[in-house]
C-alpha cells in the first residue's frame, strides 16, 4: 500500500474506527499502533500516530484524558459525537466508489516512521 495514500484520509478514518469501536472504554496509543497492524497489517510508527492523533483531537473529533492503571499514568483516547458524525459519512461516501464485498488484503506489513 502507498504510505502517501494511507497517511491521509485512509489513517483518519482507520483510527477513527477503531477508536469508536472501544466505545466508552476509550484506547491508547500502543493499542491503537497494535490494532492497526492486526487489523490492516500496517506498522505505524509513534512518529505518525501521535500527530495524527493530536491534531484528530484539535478537531474536535476525538477527546482523550490520562488514566492510571496498575501505577502506569496513559492517554485515553475516545470518539466524540463530532468524530461518529464524520466517520459515517466517510463511509456513506465510501460505499458509493467501493462496491460492496470488497475485500482487502494487505500481502505484506507497511511501515510508517
Amino acid at each position: 500500500m502507498n504510505k502517501k495514500l494511507f497517511r491521509g484520509a485512509i489513517l483518519e478514518t482507520v483510527l477513527l474506527k477503531l477508536i469508536d469501536e472501544t466505545g466508552n472504554r476509550g484506547m491508547h496509543g500502543y493499542a491503537v499502533l497494535a490494532e492497526v497492524y492486526k487489523k490492516y497489517g500496517v506498522r505505524l510508527g509513534p512518529s505518525t500516530l501521535y500527530p495524527e492523533l493530536k491534531r484528530l483531537e484539535t478537531q474536535g473529533l476525538i477527546s482523550s484524558s490520562w488514566e492510571s492503571a496498575l501505577g502506569k499514568a496513559r492517554r485515553k483516547y475516545r470518539i466524540t459525537w463530532k468524530g461518529q458524525n464524520l466517520l459515517r459519512e466517510y463511509f456513506a461516501e465510501l460505499r458509493t466508489v467501493i462496491p460492496v464485498g470488497v475485500n482487502w488484503h494487505v500481502q505484506k506489513p507497511l511501515e510508517l516512521d
